[in-house]
């Protein structure tokens, strides 16, 4: 008897945990769809943000400098603003230009005035402010990059979203025309002595009753040498943690902005590798962190953080899209044109066999022409040279082409620098 009502016992127990079993799984299932469903609405919200706050940036920049340059039309025939290698900033009455050409290697400074005894003291005023002017005061001056900034840090909607960080404060110019940083005594008569020693030219104003006044100062030749050597350290760290060469990376800074710290391009990309935001700036940021973000203006203009997402985004492109190319020199070729362009383009160079009513290669997803991993195929059947000349002919614009040159000759360039120590 006492064996049967054993039995009976283990069958109901078995048949209990059988059931709990039952309602665990059922439970178990439940929680996990909840969480997947729950996940995936966190994620498309979080999207969302994304996509929001880059289209809030972009419109917000576009429309404040449209509206920035339709003021000073009231005052400039010519208004001019901060380019990729130019520096431009205004003084808050419009009536003072001051202007740094990284590129063609001079400064300007046009002041608006009654006579010529006035324009020569606001001549000396501006180039004293300018050569003592770093990219955190220039930042905090810009009228529209602070105000986007401002509201792009202060949107509730984007708290989650938006990486906030301040400028960086290398000089505007100082490091171009002093070996050490200046006193105040000696800027001061650098700036007095380049009005008195400097030809002043005269034309008409767009402001009744007065002229243009213009005083243009031609830089030292190797002045570029100067702004390299700040940015040395960050640039041989960077280097060091992503395996690629210090020439590179200031072969590709020098390309893109002509070290101009406040470099700004109508895309809109900024600072000194012009880091594209919703782009490279995301793809680089997620590739560090594991999760995109937007970089706001204020984040790209700190040299340091510049130079850590473009030499990241190159790191992916050379390891990353471009790791079946087997030759060194090939993938670097392929990596600097996919900086330019885009590693889907590089990869159309060599995959597409048709050409537009131009003569420039056509593209086409549907045959696979944006495929890296296919056009990799083909790069490793040459050699560098052919891979160089390759792309030359073959890229479907000549902004790329043009590109690939000049990184390619610097990269020469700065090798020889960093060995030889004049960097």
């Amino acid at each position: 008897m006492k064996k049967i009502i054993s039995i009976l016992m283990l069958s109901t127990f078995i048949f209990a945990a059988n059931n709990d079993y039952a309602n665990f799984q059922k439970q178990f299932v439940n929680d996990y769809q909840n969480y997947e469903q729950n996940t995936q609405k966190e994620f498309a919200a979080y999207k969302k943000s994304l996509e929001d706050g880059f289209k809030e940036y972009k419109e917000s920049l576009e429309k404040g400098f449209k509206e920035y340059k339709k003021t000073l039309s009231n005052v400039w025939d010519n208004p001019e603003l901060s380019t990729k290698t130019t520096f431009v900033e205004y003084s808050k009455d419009k009536k003072i230009r001051k202007k740094v050409d990284y590129k063609n290697n001079y400064i300007e400074i046009d002041v608006i005035a009654k006579d010529s005894l006035t324009a020569k003291k606001e001549l000396a005023k501006s180039l004293y402010s300018l050569s003592t002017e770093n990219t955190k005061t220039a930042f905090n001056k810009n009228p529209v990059l602070s105000k986007v900034n401002k509201k792009l840090s202060s949107d509730s909607k984007l708290k989650q979203v938006i990486e906030i960080s301040k400028p960086s404060s290398e000089p505007i110019v100082a490091d171009m025309v002093f070996k050490t940083p200046p006193t105040q005594k000696q800027a001061v008569n650098y700036a007095i002595k380049s009005v008195k020693t400097h030809k002043i030219t005269v034309k008409k104003s767009k402001v009744p009753s007065m002229k243009v006044y213009t005083l243009k100062i031609k830089l030292p030749s190797k002045a570029f040498l100067s702004k390299a050597k700040i940015y040395k350290p960050e640039v041989l760290k960077r280097a060091n943690q992503f395996r690629l060469t210090p020439e590179f990376i200031y072969s590709i800074i020098h390309t893109e902005s002509s070290f101009n710290p406040m470099a700004r391009s109508y895309i809109p990309a900024f600072g000194l590798m012009q880091i594209v935001p919703s782009s490279a700036g995301a793809d680089a940021y997620k590739m560090l962190t594991g999760h995109k973000k937007i970089l706001a203006p204020s984040y790209l203009y700190n040299a340091n953080n510049n130079i850590l997402i473009g030499s990241a985004y190159l790191k992916r492109i050379y390891y990353g899209y471009m790791k079946k190319i087997k030759d060194p020199m090939s993938r670097l070729y392929c990596t600097i044109a996919a900086y330019n362009t885009g590693a889907g383009n590089v990869a159309c160079a060599f995959n597409s066999h048709s050409k537009d009513s131009k003569g420039r290669t056509k593209c086409s997803r549907k045959a696979g022409d944006y495929n890296i991993i296919k056009a990799s195929s083909k790069i490793n059947q040459m050699n560098s040279k052919e891979v160089y000349n390759y792309l030359l002919k073959n890229l479907r614009y000549d902004e790329p082409k043009n590109y690939l040159k000049r990184v390619s000759k610097r990269l020469y360039i700065y090798k020889k620098a960093l060995s030889s120590n004049a960097l």
